[in-house]
């Protein structure tokens, strides 16, 4: 029989169906996460490139750091982003119910992956013009901070600094800190996680700080 349009009980059912719970389950996690932060019942921030784990996902030289990189996270808030790419995932997962292939069944499956890397993509062009957005936003935020100068403040580095790749820093302030995108000044300046730098300048086009050594100070 052709498949016509697709009613909702039958959708239901497409989307628990074999390898399409994987993208169904995900997808029910974020909403259930935005629904959460929308409460106030967690911060925003929560897993927002503020992990503190053994794993150091921004290792500049791991594959995830390369997908981050790729996706423009450091002008994008994570979760954001991770948001995008699982809807665009389940989204993709559920029109292949028009594929001539079982639905839910293990070529179904199999193409999940592709679909994953599609969605990836997909969500690099979605949200090229939102990193605008957030940057001008950024920048307003870092203009009302109180009146807090952040070039020639300290900051503690979140992840480790090299090879002239991006990291993230972190800026103390007075009940609260504020995280900034960071470069070393020099390609040959090498700063490990948690190591203490002083902010000297910033590129107002890419909205990031230049980082130097700073000899002298303890964590």
């Amino acid at each position: 029989a052709e498949r016509g349009e697709v009613e909702m009980p039958e959708l239901l059912k497409n989307a628990f169906t074999g390898g399409n719970i994987i993208p169904t389950v995900l997808l029910l996690l974020i909403v259930f996460y935005w629904l959460i932060a929308i409460i106030g019942a967690i911060d925003f921030d929560f897993l927002d490139l503020d992990f503190d784990l053994d794993l150091d996902f921004c290792n500049a030289d791991g594959p995830f750091y390369a997908l981050l990189a790729f996706l423009k996270v450091g002008e994008l808030p994570l979760m954001f982003v991770v948001s995008i790419i699982i809807l665009n995932f389940w989204v993709i997962a559920m029109l292949m119910y028009y594929l001539p292939i079982p639905v839910g069944g293990r070529l179904n499956s199999i193409l999940l992956i592709p679909a994953f890397i599609l969605s990836v993509f997909i969500t690099r062009v979605e949200t090229f013009p939102l990193r605008f957005i957030f940057r001008h936003s950024n920048m307003e935020e870092e203009s009302n901070n109180a009146g807090k100068a952040i070039v020639g403040e300290l900051c503690r580095l979140k992840c480790d600094v090299k090879d002239g790749r991006l990291g993230q820093a972190e800026i103390e302030g007075n009940g609260a800190s504020l995280v900034i995108n960071v470069k070393a000044e020099t390609e040959e300046l090498f700063f490990r996680k948690d190591e203490i730098a002083l902010v000297i300048r910033k590129d107002m086009e890419k909205s990031l700080y230049y980082i130097v050594k700073n000899e002298g100070v303890l964590k």
